[in-house]
């Protein structure tokens, strides 16, 4: 026993059949440009993160070699400074 209706399409049935063809090539496409964006943001956002330590490690960096000059500034104005009043002293004992 075989179903007739089976075997034969209804009216407009091939033209359904194309729409639904062209409708699943459109969306297999979208998804395919989809996951390709995807695949290229990871990329870039690895990227990114790598960039932005390398610039945190450089800023780092940069405020501790800044912030030692200044200690060494410091001490040499104050060793400056001693050398200064030493020399004023020994002006005011002559």
């Amino acid at each position: 026993m075989t179903d007739e209706t089976t075997n034969s399409l209804t009216p407009g049935g091939e033209t359904l059949m194309n729409i639904g063809e062209t409708v699943g090539s459109a969306v297999g496409k979208a998804v395919a440009t989809a996951k390709s964006t995807a695949e290229a943001v990871r990329a870039e956002e690895k990227i990114v993160r790598r960039k932005a330590l390398r610039t945190a490690k450089k800023a780092k960096k940069a405020f501790k070699k800044a912030s030692k000059a200044a200690k060494k500034s410091v001490v040499k104005g104050k060793k400056r400074a001693a050398k200064l009043l030493k020399k004023a002293k020994r002006k005011l004992r002559r």
